[in-house]
């Protein structure tokens, strides 16, 4: 990817940021979301991302874009895309944990109703992948849970297609998904290759021992046999 087209991708997403804030939350003005989004610029610019940046939540919009009438909640799962990876070291096992006390922080600042992101708290803790829609958070950690029984507030529809939408990249040509795997074996470039190769492969195998890698019907229908092939060849190789 070029440098231009980085700056497109930029361009692209902050005007988006800016839409979002302001038809929702009349009450923010524009130093507020300006100020807003150059404290998330930076951390999908992080050095160590190859493909957890800004392309990434770029494409995750683009399908949003595809779906976004079968939502319940389009406004809960868009938010849960900004912040959904914002948190990222791969070093650490919490990180969506991590991303989704960010966006309580964020969200609670720019004084946005506690349902509203209670929710998107939820739906950016379930993409701890493998992962299916549910009623409740089991085995999930989290601090930001209004009902002790951890009943989730979002959706199983709104769910399914959240997850879906951060997994679309397994289900595309067999030339983009190789270069994803390359993107994410940069990310782990810290880590022995036979180490990362046993990581990877257990991974994948778990999302191939599921009967539906995807969990809507539309992008079942759209990506889970290309992902299963996809997989296929990484765990032949």
């Amino acid at each position: 990817m070029t440098d231009k087209d980085v700056c497109a991708i930029s361009e692209r997403l902050a005007l988006r940021w800016q839409s979002l804030l302001q038809d929702n939350f009349s009450h923010l003005d524009t130093a507020q979301i300006q100020q807003a989004w150059l404290r998330l610029l930076p951390h999908y610019q992080e050095t160590h991302r190859y493909y957890h940046d800004l392309s990434h939540i770029d494409a995750c919009f683009t399908w949003f874009d595809r779906v976004q009438e079968q939502f319940d909640n389009p406004l809960a799962v868009a938010l849960a895309i900004w912040f959904h990876d914002i948190i990222y070291d791969v070093r650490r096992s919490d990180n969506e944990v991590n991303s989704g006390h960010y966006a309580i922080t964020a969200l609670t600042n720019f004084a946005v109703p506690t349902r509203l992101v209670q929710q998107v708290y939820e739906l950016i803790l379930l993409t701890q992948h493998p992962s299916k829609p549910r009623n409740v958070l089991k085995g999930l950690s989290g601090t930001f849970l209004t009902n002790t029984n951890n009943e989730l507030l979002s959706s199983i529809n709104d769910q399914a297609l959240f997850l879906d939408i951060d997994l679309t990249i397994l289900g595309q040509h067999r030339a983009i998904y190789a270069n994803y795997e390359k993107a994410i074996r940069a990310e782990y470039q810290h880590v022995p290759l036979w180490l990362y190769k046993l990581g990877r492969k257990r991974l994948l195998k778990q999302f191939l021992c599921q009967s539906r890698i995807f969990c809507s019907d539309y992008f079942t229908e759209k990506f889970e046999s290309q992902a299963r092939v996809n997989i296929q060849s990484v765990l032949k190789s």
